[in-house]
């Protein structure tokens, strides 16, 4: 044969194999009749983990904890509309998780009373309905269970649950923030609120991640939540906190690090900020500032002080990772009414209709 003609057999080749493996596939599929639930969830997150899914290991917890103790022993086959929205209302009416200490039982907050967190309870439910959804679509469209009628595709989230306004803090507070941070806390709050960095994204930031360029000094973030990376340009206030954070490091350290500040029980020199440490420097600088807010909420802070401060929703996009500015029109389109009416009067010419 010739190149050419080899390469037609192997496809023919290949493809018959394929149309052979899929019908022994289907044959399989169509007698699987104890294809259980908890069977699609662990399919699911198998093929999730295997493309290297970030967040899959937090959505696995909360399957665990929230699909697999109600309808995991359930056959798929037997799965009716019903019963998932029977699920749907009671994990919306359960209370709300706490984080345990390790060894001791699952402790729950109260149930929830006012609008707010029934509302935040109903969006909690349409997140755990989305996992349920899409590992169930996954073992249908592979034909993992016998099912004619995939049921749940009729069952419906929660209407009205997204919290469109995030709570921020004005430039005094967040002074007065900073001011009431122990000293090796501070840094930390700082550069939250100059950059609008996740906590994760700051914890693993290293001194050769920042570019101290005089005109444009800007930090790299090489890992965030999407997965994607992004440059966040820096004001000359957050240019001169890199510039101190970094100041005589070798390139591989860390920028924030704990110095002697303790970690619960016992002391940790110069180590990284681990998950959650910051939680009680957070609380007890929110307590000694007379302010309610999380760290979280810093991120929240610095989108609003650029959209009041004109900047346009794109940079703020950009400068937060979005790939769009629909989260930021969400969140914070309606803080600065004053500059979109100032941008229409200037854009808008004098078109002399008036007598």
């Amino acid at each position: 044969m010739s190149y050419a003609q080899a390469q037609a057999a192997a496809k023919t080749w290949f493809y018959q194999i394929d149309i052979e493996k899929n019908e022994d596939d289907r044959d399989i599929a169509f007698n699987n009749d104890n294809y259980t639930v908890a069977d699609a969830l662990n399919d699911y997150f198998a093929e999730r983990e295997r493309q290297s899914d970030k967040s899959a290991h937090k959505d696995k917890l909360m399957a665990k904890a929230l699909i697999i103790p109600a309808l995991g022993d359930i056959k798929v086959s037997r799965l009716n509309q019903r019963r998932i929205e029977k699920w749907l209302i009671e994990t919306a009416e359960s209370p709300r998780r706490l984080r345990s200490k390790k060894g001791a039982g699952q402790a729950y907050a109260r149930p929830p009373l006012t609008d707010d967190e029934k509302r935040a309870r109903k969006d909690s439910a349409n997140r755990v309905l989305s996992i349920l959804k899409a590992a169930l679509n996954f073992a249908y469209k592979r034909r993992l269970t016998s099912v004619s009628d995939p049921c749940w595709q009729r069952v419906e989230r929660f209407k009205r649950t997204s919290k469109a306004r995030a709570r921020f803090l004005t430039r005094e507070e967040q002074v007065r923030l900073v001011n009431a941070c122990l000293p090796g806390f501070r840094p930390l709050v700082r550069a939250a609120l100059l950059t609008g960095c996740r906590y994760g994204e700051l914890s693993r930031l290293k001194c050769q991640d920042y570019s101290p360029n005089p005109k444009n000094p800007y930090i790299f973030i090489a890992e965030s939540k999407s997965g994607k990376s992004r440059h966040i340009y820096l004001t000359a206030e957050g240019g001169a906190l890199f510039d101190e954070l970094t100041a005589g490091k070798n390139p591989d350290a860390f920028v924030f690090t704990r110095g002697n500040i303790e970690r619960r029980t016992r002391k940790s020199l110069c180590d990284r900020w681990g998950r959650d440490d910051q939680t009680p420097f957070m609380k007890a600088a929110c307590e000694a500032a007379g302010l309610k807010i999380t760290f979280h909420e810093l991120r929240h802070t610095y989108a609003s002080t650029l959209v009041n401060s004109g900047c346009s929703l794109f940079v703020v996009a950009h400068q937060l990772g979005h790939s769009s500015t629909k989260m930021v029109e969400k969140y914070y389109g309606h803080l600065s009414p004053g500059f979109i009416a100032e941008a229409v009067r200037v854009a808008m010419p004098d078109l002399g209709i008036l007598e």
